[in-house]
């Protein structure tokens, strides 16, 4: 006795219930994937702190400018060039 033939319409349904159910979970993946990132992302930025420049940082660096620029003073003043000094006008 042959099989009788597959319902059309049922064979249809069951490929549309496959095809919603691997869409559903696509997107649950894509969901999750983008709140794990998200979560990472904000937990990388409160462990590292603000990413702005400090008040303790921005001293310091003034402080070496000022000692650094007070050393080529000195110099340029104990200085035995006799050169003359010449600028260049417009």
């Amino acid at each position: 006795m042959p099989t009788p033939p597959p319902d059309r319409a049922a064979l249809a349904r069951e490929r549309l219930a496959a095809k919603r159910r691997r869409a559903s979970n696509l997107r649950r993946r894509v969901v999750a994937g983008a709140l794990a990132t998200f979560a990472l992302a904000w937990g990388v930025i409160a462990f590292s702190g603000p990413m702005g420049a400090e008040s303790t940082t921005a001293a310091t660096a003034t402080t070496g400018t000022t000692a650094s620029a007070a050393a080529t003073t000195d110099q340029s003043s104990t200085s035995t060039d006799d050169d003359p000094v010449t600028t260049a006008q417009s």
